[in-house]
């Protein structure tokens, strides 16, 4: 492979090898030998550092401009390098418009975590500086998908074509098996952006607005499991209606940006349990972002630190669209978080493509049925008895099973017709804060019902303050 001249550097301390070119055109990059500076001077043998890496970087310049994509890249840039110079200096190297690497000299990742990679506080904190907002250029805006990690090159005044080709393979993650170009890919793609440009500016600025919605014993009066977070996004004078999260995790799922969004709620969830001690907590998390990678360092610290409030988590994993690909790295993370006391719920099971090796990988304490289940089994006897057959395949799944979807009274009939304990849905007191325990009622189906609708609200309402109060019955 034939050498290129290197880029022209500008004096930003970022240094840039291999020719001008569009993001994600496939073209390979040579670095040349670079004038020795006194930073790297001293690197006589391998080192390790970050690289960080633009994900979506072809699909912006497919779906927006070319200019779009390249000013995303050139602002990545800059941010790394204004955190860079804060911290280490000028240690930044661009390797091609989607991948950098940051040097510096401590070359260890962060502290360990429980049966999985290490991973690092530092990275973390890069991650979100240089994704605390969106990009724009030209009217449109967009957020980069990052994602980043260790790695050990040589020199960089002396990386070779092979050397970056290994960087970008190590770099890159395994393709989305969704990702599919239909005739409106590019629409589809802009309107996904859309919503999670508004998502991210409710979240960096503060504005996400989460319902608690309990997970409730049919046989003690509305005794509650746990309470599930439910974030809405709040309206703006441009849109008039809250986003619902089965709204807008899709369009964040079908750009990979879960991860980020999904640990600014978890690092919340957090917060909140520790200002309601006592009360249960779960955090609902897209499969997507049920990996361990670097973003969820700070959040791991954090359970390590605090094994109580771990042990009053319970964080669900959505199994609806769960990526086949992915089935290993999410194991790893439930399994790492149950080493640290958290409890494991799989949500939404029975939709989508998770199957029965999934689930029982990932050990859940508690398996969650799709909603669907519980409303076919109030049409039709073959329903009913689907219902059945699935609450006794649960019960062998996991200790607790929860049939989610009870959205009216003749939900609950049916559910607890068909022997379910824990249910879950806005007929049993919508979402509220964390409730007191309430008193137990008799058992049986006709008396039990209304007793546990009316208590399980009766004792949210009493934990409720007013400032709960005025902001979840704002939805």
């Amino acid at each position: 492979m034939e050498s290129t001249e290197e880029r022209a550097a500008p004096d930003d301390g970022l240094r840039r090898y291999g020719p001008a070119r569009a993001p994600g055109t496939g073209q390979d990059a040579v670095a040349v030998p670079h004038p020795a500076d006194a930073w790297v001077d001293s690197m006589a043998t391998p080192c390790r550092c970050v690289f960080v890496f633009i994900g979506n970087a072809p699909h912006l310049a497919q779906a927006f401009s070319e200019g779009l994509a390249e000013a995303v890249s050139q602002e990545v840039g800059h941010r790394l390098r204004a955190l860079a110079m804060a911290t280490v200096g000028p240690r930044v190297v661009q390797i091609r418009d989607d991948c950098f690497l940051l040097w510096s000299h401590d070359a260890e990742a962060g502290g360990p975590c429980v049966g999985s990679p290490r991973v690092s506080e530092d990275i973390e904190h890069l991650l979100s500086e240089i994704s605390a907002e969106p990009v724009c250029f030209d009217g449109l805006v967009a957020l980069p998908e990052l994602h980043a990690g260790w790695i050990e090159v040589s020199d960089p005044r002396t990386l070779d074509a092979t050397e970056i080709d290994l960087i970008l393979w190590a770099a890159q993650q395994s393709p989305s098996l969704d990702d599919v170009r239909a005739e409106d890919w590019r629409a589809g793609y802009r309107a996904d952006m859309a919503i999670a440009v508004r998502v991210w500016e409710a979240a960096r600025t503060g504005r996400l607005q989460t319902r608690w919605q309990a997970v409730v014993d049919a046989h003690a009066g509305g005794a509650t499991l746990y309470r599930e977070s439910c974030v809405h996004v709040p309206p703006t004078p441009e849109h008039h209606s809250f986003l619902a999260p089965g709204t807008y995790l899709p369009c964040l799922e079908r750009l990979r940006l879960t991860r980020a969004f999904d640990r600014c709620v978890a690092h919340q969830v957090l917060d909140t349990l520790r200002q309601r001690p006592g009360a249960n907590m779960g955090l609902n998390l897209s499969a997507h972002s049920a990996r361990l990678d670097h973003w969820w360092a700070l959040f791991l610290e954090r359970l390590s630190r605090e094994p109580l409030l771990a042990r009053r988590l319970v964080v669900e994993v959505d199994c609806a669209r769960a990526p086949l690909q992915d089935a290993e790295a999410v194991r790893d993370f439930c399994r790492c978080l149950a080493a640290y006391g958290c409890r494991i719920a799989m949500d939404a099971f029975g939709s989508g493509v998770a199957g029965l090796t999934f689930v029982q990988a990932c050990k859940p304490d508690i398996v969650k049925l799709e909603a669907a289940f519980v409303r076919r089994a109030g049409e039709n006897p073959f329903g009913f008895e689907s219902l059945k057959d699935m609450l006794a395949l649960c019960a062998r799944l996991a200790r607790r099973t929860v049939v989610d979807g009870i959205d009216r009274e003749a939900d609950l009939h049916v559910a607890m017709r068909a022997g379910a304990q824990w249910l879950q849905g806005c007929y049993l007191g919508g979402a509220q804060a964390p409730a007191r325990h309430p008193a137990p009622v008799r058992r049986g189906v006709a008396s039990t019902a209304p007793a546990v609708r009316a208590t399980a609200s009766a004792s949210m309402r009493r934990e409720t303050g007013p400032s709960d109060r005025s902001r979840t019955h704002s939805f």
